[in-house]
């Protein structure tokens, strides 16, 4: 399978280089053009059946897809290459649903000269003043604050996914403060990319997810609740060419409150009643700013509207249409009560993973859906990737990685020993391991521990 989608890629590849040849000879409106352009959509259709995204890269002299050169390509591409270098792109990605004549304007921008795109300001510039949505260039990898190459090692992929999330929710917040349309593209993106970690290792994400500080005034919240509504619709089954919109739907979900006062977020008091009746109509608010972009999903604004109503149609606000709510505002409900329990707020106090999985199935028929509930902690555990615990020997660790088979039971990296000291060689224990002659599990988790009381996380989980 993996070596059939690279071989249609480096024929896409080569029908790319053809496609931008024949349309600086002969011009965008010439039949040859047409034809091409028709045969390179139908190619990129084919490809894209069951994928949120492509994205090809030049690394070198050599085109690059899910980090695999692509040398045979390469080689009868040269000239696609050089030019892509000149106008300064060093990666291309294609989301799902991209329009015919989107295409034809992504190839006459590639067909332009380098030093026209200069003068524009850069095809990533550019590619945002001709329209385009569901293509867009980059570069690849994401530089570090000292400039350093991120590395290539998925936690740290995962990081800078992370932080993306929260440049583009704060690129946002200026939007709408400034009366500017989301960027749509941007959104897409961001969530493919979060797809694609969570299929390459999604304890890398879950980790950020819990160790990532919870303060409510950062964005923090809405990039957990995209991540949180991303699993439970994974292990759903739910088609990957469906999961871009559900996950943006999940990151804009509380469009509405990020225009709402900040002092009535941060507010310890008790709320007075015009203050509960704000905060009540931002799913409302949030879905009239969403429904108002075409080129969002009207998903997303179903799920702004939602997630803020029961399992048994009671919250707010009072749906005036269907017996229940959308599948993805029910799942978005879910990972937006389950990162507020567990996280600090200015009206309580963060709650231990363990005290959230027991209130939330205190919630279940009533509030949450209940097989939706099951679903999501069979995903992600008693005890996420990224928590502290002590366990039965009095030895401490950080959760790495879930269980399948039982949810209290992850792998876990062990930081101290018994005896409180730092271990100086870190390992890896299965909570699933039973001694050989008792058939006992060799080690339980106790609790869950603050690692602000005196613990250190390693470096590179944060």
């Amino acid at each position: 399978m993996e070596k059939d989608i690279r071989d249609k890629i480096e024929r896409l590849t080569r029908d790319l280089q053809s496609l931008t040849q024949t349309r600086g000879i002969y011009g965008s409106e010439h039949k040859l053009t047409k034809e091409a352009l028709e045969k390179f959509y139908a190619k990129l259709n084919e490809i894209m059946i069951g994928r949120a995204d492509i994205t090809v890269g030049i690394i070198g002299n050599e085109i690059v897809f899910e980090k695999t050169p692509l040398y045979e390509a390469s080689k009868m591409t040269e000239g696609l290459i050089g030019h892509l270098k000149e106008l300064g792109v060093e990666k291309i990605s294609f989301l799902s649903g991209v329009a015919k004549g989107e295409l034809a304007t992504f190839i006459d921008i590639l067909s332009m000269n380098a030093k026209d795109v200069k003068e524009v300001g850069g095809i990533e510039n550019l590619a945002v003043a001709k329209g385009l949505q569901n293509i867009a260039f980059g570069k690849i990898g994401i530089a570090k604050e000292k400039g350093e190459q991120i590395l290539e090692d998925v936690l740290a992929l995962a990081k800078s996914n992370y932080q993306e999330g929260v440049d583009f929710l704060q690129k946002t917040l200026d939007d709408l403060r400034n009366k500017r349309p989301i960027d749509v593209k941007e959104a897409r993106f961001f969530v493919s990319n979060i797809i694609r970690n969570l299929l390459r290792n999604k304890a890398s994400l879950l980790i950020l997810t819990s160790i990532r500080s919870h303060d409510e005034y950062t964005f923090v919240h809405a990039i957990n609740v995209a991540i949180f509504t991303l699993l439970q619709a994974q292990a759903l089954g739910i088609k990957e060419s469906l999961l871009n919109d559900i996950g943006v739907a999940a990151l804009l979900h509380d469009t509405g409150k990020l225009l709402l006062p900040g002092d009535i977020l941060r507010k310890k008091d008790k709320l007075e009643k015009e203050e509960i009746k704000k905060i009540q109509v931002h799913p409302v608010d949030g879905a009239k700013i969403l429904i108002q972009n075409a080129q969002i999903s009207p998903l997303a604004a179903i799920g702004s509207f939602e997630h803020h109503l029961r399992f048994d149609m009671k919250g707010y606000p009072q749906k005036p249409y269907g017996r229940r709510a959308n599948l993805a505002s029910m799942m978005i409900t879910i990972a937006d009560i389950y990162d507020a329990l567990r996280s600090e707020r200015s009206y309580h106090k963060e709650s231990a993973p363990e005290k959230t999985y027991q209130d939330m199935l205190g919630m279940a028929a009533e509030q949450l859906h209940p097989e939706l509930l099951d679903n999501f902690f069979r995903v992600i555990g008693v005890y996420p990737p990224g928590t502290l615990v002590e366990l039965s020997d009095k030895s401490v660790g950080l959760v790495v990685k879930e269980s399948t088979l039982d949810i209290r039971r992850p792998q876990v990296d062990i930081l101290y020993d018994s005896q409180n000291q730092r271990v100086k060689n870190p390992y890896i224990v299965n909570l699933l391991e039973k001694d050989s002659s008792t058939q006992d599990y060799k080690l339980s988790i106790i609790k869950s521990i603050n690692p602000e009381d005196k613990y250190e996380i390693p470096a590179k989980y944060l």
